[in-house]
């Protein structure tokens, strides 16, 4: 399935959003709910679902914008673009599994080894700062190059 527009817009400027807006969101609900334990049961599946839609999202950001690629001149600056934007998907994917084990931890806390709950605490909210880091910054810096990209052939 390709997709080239989108209300008779391209696509890809207005699917990107989802994804600059839903995978800062998830990773930082992350981060939270890994950190405050009572939190997990509840509002840890509502994360992963949340991460689940982003990394959706970043797919159909990659999609449209290779799709988009193929109309638009080949500039040094959207090429730099096109292989930042490969390392989103990843990133998403690392989200979306941490917000998994963020959020299976209260169901399978009490069917293994009962290991110190700081230590599962210290343990998901460090790879939750790792992947939700990670994951917000490569948003931000291929979401700046796109941006610069698109903004430079206009004004240049």
């Amino acid at each position: 399935m390709e997709i080239n527009t989108l209300f008779g817009l391209p696509a890809h400027p207005l699917i990107v959003h989802a994804a600059v807006v839903l995978l800062p969101l998830a990773a930082i609900g992350m981060i939270v709910v890994a950190a405050i334990p009572r939190s997990r049961r509840l509002y840890g599946p509502i994360i992963f679902g949340l991460a689940l839609a982003a990394t959706f999202a970043v797919g159909l950001a990659q999609q449209s914008g290779e799709s988009l690629q193929e109309n638009v001149k080949e500039t040094a600056l959207l090429e730099q673009h096109t292989e930042q934007g490969d390392t989103v998907l990843p990133w998403a994917i690392a989200v979306t599994l941490m917000s998994a084990l963020v959020a299976a931890e209260p169901y399978v806390r009490d069917r293994i080894t009962k290991p110190s709950p700081r230590v599962v605490t210290a343990l998901l909210v460090g790879g939750s700062l790792i992947v939700g880091i990670g994951a917000t910054w490569t948003v931000i810096d291929v979401g700046h190059s796109g941006a610069k990209s698109v903004w430079t052939s206009v004004s240049g």
